[in-house]
């Protein structure tokens, strides 16, 4: 027979269905971390809560049109998207990438990548999968950019 904590267990590996281990243990990480703040039992508004406010810390103004946010990240780059008062459809959807190495910010583009990933260690790498994808191409099950999924596989030693 299975316990109320099995179903809680199973419940919670649906939401992590398809993501790579490395990430699961990133966010099991995150929630023991998180606990530590909250008394239990654990509300569910306090933690929301407390996700948003995270969440606004990483918005940033634009020249008054807008607004930038961090989309996603990695040890190699940072992915920043800038949302503007006009509807995506009309004019695109903008995004920035910066690095550890270089702080300004470039226009997330094949061409940029390729130039910033010239001369390190991560350029075959980036040029085999810009050859295969373009920038842009996510994971169908996790909705994470490629190319950042398979930059976090890569080892810094």
């Amino acid at each position: 027979m299975i316990t109320h904590q099995d179903t809680i267990i199973q419940n919670v590996f649906k939401q992590l269905d398809g993501l790579e281990k490395i990430d699961i243990y990133d966010i099991l990480l995150k929630i023991e971390t998180m606990l530590m703040d909250f008394k239990s039992p654990i509300q569910y508004e306090e933690i929301k809560k407390q996700i948003e406010n995270n969440s606004i810390n990483n918005i940033s103004a634009v020249d008054g049109y807008g607004y930038c946010y961090l989309y996603d990240h990695c040890r190699y780059i940072k992915i920043y998207k800038i949302k503007t008062l006009l509807p995506d459809f009309l004019v695109g959807e903008y995004m920035y990438f910066i690095t550890p190495w270089q702080l300004k910010l470039m226009e997330y583009t094949k061409e940029n990548l390729k130039d910033f990933f010239k001369g390190n260690h991560l350029e075959a790498i980036t040029l085999d999968f810009l050859k295969k994808y373009p920038p842009k191409s996510k994971n169908p099950v996790t909705g994470r950019l490629l190319l950042l999924e398979l930059l976090d596989q890569i080892d810094p030693e």
